[in-house]
């Protein structure tokens, strides 16, 4: 009996169960997915909902501009036209299925469930180990683990219970474990994000840089600024290489061609400009000032 990998069951389940049928919903599956290291993935977004099951390691989930932690047994869903985004540093073993709900082959009464999965704002659940969906989860990776003991029609029923579990699980405003609450991206990452200038000030900083850093979008990141310190990302950065400089010039007996540097600025002639357009002298009659 020859036992599957995990590419060879991802594709099994991509044959046998691309259209999970029975019952009064029918689903049109764009991908199953089993990864046991999964790490980062770039800011995007899907035209249909992904559900993923943390089955093992820690990590983040950013849904729209909120960040949920991620751990064993979490299960979160990604729907149409949101950006999000899975970030983890150790990796973490994930399963994951796409799809679409069929309206043309499903019951009336049955789509009407489903409008409760469009309109609610829950994305995530925490501690589902014991839950028919996680349950279900389990039993249809099983079934793909041994070549010999395959059976389509097994894992197309089982397939169909798990999205009908999907659809029940983010349906229902209190089903599955809501702790921790989700955590804004304000203290924590505006603080994640002004020790990163400063360790990186002789760099030339963008928005741009600092949003890969902090695995965020550039409007995100802007975000940030405006509604915590009510400026932009560039005028920080801009303030803080000058003060930056003002404390070598007054601190040290750095040449400014130096200083300029370390502060981030690529010519010296172009800091002296700033410089002097901000603190209204230039660094020569600044240092004397000392």
């Amino acid at each position: 009996m020859r036992a599957l990998e995990f590419k060879d069951r991802e594709n099994w389940l991509n044959i046998a169960a691309e259209r999970p049928t029975g019952g009064q919903l029918s689903f049109q599956v764009q991908y199953w997915g089993i990864n046991p290291n999964h790490y980062d993935n770039p800011l995007h977004k899907h035209s249909f909902y992904e559900a993923c099951y943390v089955r093992e390691g820690e990590g983040t989930y950013l849904d729209h501009d909120t960040e949920y932690p991620l751990y064993k047994d979490t299960l979160f869903l990604s729907k149409p036209g949101i950006l999000h985004q899975i970030r983890s540093k150790s990796g973490l073993d994930l399963c994951y299925v796409a799809f679409e709900i069929d309206e043309s082959g499903s019951a009336p009464e049955a789509l009407a469930s489903c409008r409760e999965l469009e309109s609610s704002s829950d994305c995530i659940r925490y501690g589902i180990g014991e839950t028919p969906t996680a349950l279900i989860w389990r039993a249809l990776i099983e079934q793909t683990r041994n070549y010999d003991s395959l059976n389509d029609t097994l894992l197309n029923s089982t397939a169909q219970s798990l999205l009908l579990s999907l659809c029940n699980a983010f349906a229902e405003e209190n089903e599955g474990k809501r702790t921790p609450p989700p955590r804004k991206l304000s203290h924590h990452s505006l603080r994640s994000v002004v020790l990163y200038i400063r360790d990186n000030l002789s760099a030339d900083l963008s928005v741009g840089d600092i949003a890969r850093y902090m695995h965020l979008s550039s409007r995100s990141v802007s975000r940030l600024f405006q509604e915590n310190l009510q400026t932009s990302c560039q005028d920080y950065i801009q303030r803080e290489k000058l003060k930056r400089a003002a404390h070598l010039i007054r601190h040290t007996d750095l040449g400014f061609s130096e200083i300029a540097e370390r502060a981030g600025y690529a010519s010296v002639h172009y800091f002296t400009r700033v410089f002097t357009r901000t603190y209204g002298m230039s660094p020569g009659k600044y240092r004397s000032g000392r």
